[in-house]
């Protein structure tokens, strides 16, 4: 019993780590100035290691002239030699921003121009059947070259465009952004082609050896390359070594190796305009606009992500290939940045995360719950003006727009757009005006409405006061803006917003700046959670609210044992509205069903309740949301399937028959009942099943291949 309600997703395998991870670390001489606070950090780091069978990484940061840099776990697990600060990582895509700074570069030298095709500055590589330019590859439209490939054995640069060549494109660029490998190579071999010097040599004497990034450069794997780690995999069985891969045929959008330090070295370099003048880091931090009036990537600029954190401009990048995860995090306002290394892949998240809230304060993410899909799009409306206009003024200190005409259209279109009632009325239509709000298409007017309320706010409370909103986030960014502009008669009435968005802005900030208190702006929630103390605290705090902090990720992500049934009966109590945390409670109840006395014993012993049908917060759950967790793609595919492959027939069975009370008419289950009962050996249901599913889709192919083997 208490092992089928254990796990409902995964089973857990534990990792058998090497004893104590070993650390060493280089900081200035006040190294008391964050003592304390790396103290709590490397002790979740450790924990986050083991956790996820992370063998080895390093992680650093700066804040002004203070710079701290430690490694931990295992550069070679098998040796046991130490993570340290100067081990040398595979850096994978961070490869891309390097590239689009060399490229500038060579613009202001006036060797490659941005709009020029790319057969200009790399003829070997053939026309296509539309116009390619390098700004398009800068931003990843550039109709998705590919080819690249990856292998053991090494290739020259020429010889990976030659590959290229073979894969004409087949998007139109500026229609669309895919994110490719492929075009950075043919950066990379414009800047072999235009300089006449190898890749490696042109960043080692324009970028790399100007910032003093001594231990940066193309990966060899034939060269002898101090400190460099050895790669792993993390399988269900453990920790394995990676499969060999020469990262010859990715050298411009993935091929070099590199350091902590000399990221931050980088990072300081950019920052300070130290290698690009003031009109390429423009250039270089510029949406590009495609064809239909939309930014490319609301998240991508030339050649580096765009995170807008809460309010804050930060370009980053992060790389990932087999057996190594990079991540560099700039926060230029703040003379920040923070850059990660493991060997080993899809490993920086929460360290990262982490990191930054215990040295800023702030979280990385303000976790804003709704009660209804109108209100949480209302306040993805909000959240949008504040992040995106927000980040625009923590970069430039100005307003996208001083022009009172287009201020006039911009707030006009918030004014009609995030509106709590339209998207009541019409939903799919108020959503598309939200979604297109910061794009060219709306005349870019989230962005002209956040930056110019921003420059408002900071022009009355100063820097130091304006940082109160990367703490509270969006509510109280419009709260505040509203009572600044009725403090003033004279403020003029066009960048006001109307009376309805005003009544309902002060209902939200009452309930956010009570509910959103010291206690939930600090509670972390873990499976050793007291979560009796947390409903206790949290239920009649958020009880009659229209907005509060969302603890839905965390309280579900505790799937396992009387801890799990806690917490994701607090999930339903608390967000009641919505379908995750529905499905997942009907699911545990699903489960506790099947096992009678003993598991209607385990519900009152773990949650003080009686046993309830499950199909109810099922049905709850699709209606809430139709392609969500009731949805048969996440109850076949990411649920039902993977308990079938692990042996969990009988969870399999109860899952599938609830499934088809909701969906009687999907082959998918019908065609799993089937598997089921074959696996079970009762041949005359499985048989039955099949029928059904093919009579639904007669092309149903794997209730085809099973109708054949049951045939046999």
């Amino acid at each position: 019993m208490r092992r089928a309600i254990t796990v409902l997703f995964f089973y857990i395998v534990a990792l058998s780590m090497p004893a104590p991870s070993i650390a060493q670390s280089t900081s200035p001489q006040n190294t008391d100035k964050y003592a304390e606070k790396l103290k709590v950090f490397e002790d979740f780091v450790r924990k986050q290691m083991e956790k996820d069978k992370i063998p080895g990484l390093t992680i650093g940061f700066y804040i002004g002239d203070y710079e701290w840099v430690k490694g931990f776990g295992y550069a070679d697990l098998e040796n046991k030699t130490p993570a340290k600060p100067e081990s040398a990582y595979r850096l994978a895509s961070i490869t891309k921003p390097i590239v689009s700074v060399a490229i500038l570069q060579l613009v202001e030298k006036g060797k490659i121009k941005l709009d020029a095709e790319i057969q200009t500055y790399v003829p070997y590589y053939p026309k296509q059947q539309w116009p390619i330019t390098v700004r398009q590859l800068l931003a990843h439209t550039g109709g998705n070259p590919d080819g690249s490939g990856i292998g053991p054995e090494y290739v020259s640069p020429k010889q990976v465009v030659e590959r290229i060549a073979r894969y004409p494109i087949k998007t139109e660029p500026d229609t669309k952004f895919q994110y490719t490998t492929s075009g950075y190579n043919l950066l990379g071999a414009a800047i072999e082609e235009v300089t006449g010097k190898s890749f490696n040599d042109y960043l080692r004497e324009n970028i790399f050896l100007p910032m003093g990034m001594n231990d940066t450069r193309m990966n060899s794997e034939r060269d002898l390359i101090p400190n460099r780690v050895r790669t792993y995999e993390r399988t269900k069985d453990g920790v394995k070594v990676a499969q060999f891969i020469d990262v010859s045929s990715r050298f411009g959008g993935g091929g070099l190796i590199g350091t902590v330090p000399d990221l931050l070295k980088w990072s300081r370099g950019v920052d300070t305009g130290a290698i690009l003048s003031k009109d390429s880091l423009d250039s270089m931090y510029t949406h590009h606009t495609m064809k239909n009036g939309r930014y490319a990537a609301l998240d991508y600029l030339l050649g580096w992500w765009y995170l807008a954190l809460n309010g804050q401009w930060s370009p980053w990048h992060g790389g990932a290939q087999s057996g190594t995860s990079t991540m560099l995090y700039r926060f230029p306002s703040k003379n920040m940045a923070i850059a990660f290394a493991a060997n080993t892949h899809d490993a920086y998240p929460p360290i990262v995360e982490r990191l930054y809230e215990l040295l800023t304060d702030e979280l990385w993410v303000i976790p804003t719950y709704t009660r209804d899909q109108a209100g949480q799009a209302f306040y993805n409306g909000l959240k949008s003006v504040f992040d995106y206009g927000g980040a625009w003024f923590d970069r430039r200190r100005e307003p996208f727009s001083n022009d009172p005409q287009e201020l006039l259209k911009a707030f006009e279109y918030v004014n009609r757009s995030v509106n709590l009632g339209s998207l009541q009325s019409d939903y799919q239509t108020a959503f598309k005006a939200i979604d297109e709000g910061l794009h060219p298409v709306a005349g870019s007017a989230y962005l002209k409405v956040g930056s110019f309320m921003a420059a408002k706010l900071h022009e009355k409370y100063g820097a130091e006061g304006y940082k109160i909103y990367h703490r509270m986030g969006a509510i109280s960014f419009f709260a505040d803006y509203i009572k600044l502009y009725q403090s003033q008669p004279k403020f003029p009435k066009e960048l006001r917003f109307n009376e309805t968005f005003e009544k309902l802005i002060a209902k939200w900030n009452a309930d956010w700046t009570r509910t959103w208190n010291d206690y939930t702006r600090t509670l972390k929630i873990t499976a050793d959670s007291d979560f009796n103390e947390i409903g206790r605290r949290l239920k009649p705090l958020l009880a009659n609210a229209e907005v509060y902090p969302d603890f839905l990720s965390p309280l579900l992500a505790n799937q396992s044992g009387g801890a799990g049934v806690k917490a994701v009966k607090l999930a339903v109590e608390l967000y009641p509205q919505s379908a995750r945390a529905n499905g997942n409670w009907g699911l545990f109840l699903m489960l506790i069903n099947q096992h009678g006395e003993e598991g209607r014993k385990y519900l009152r012993e773990n949650t003080g309740g009686e046993l309830e049908p499950a199909l109810p917060y099922f049905k709850k759950s699709l209606e809430l949301e139709a392609g969500g967790f009731a949805s048969p793609q996440i109850l076949w595919e990411e649920i039902g399937r993977k308990w079938l492959d692990a042996g969990r027939v009988d969870d399999t069975l109860a899952l599938v028959n609830l499934a088809l009370e909701l969906h009687p008419k999907e082959a998918r289950f019908h065609s799993g009942l089937c598997e089921i009962y074959w696996r079970k050996g009762t041949k005359d249901k499985a048989v039955e099943a099949c029928r059904k599913a093919l009579e639904i889709d007669p092309n149903f192919a794997p209730a085809q291949e099973l109708m054949k083997k049951l045939a046999q």
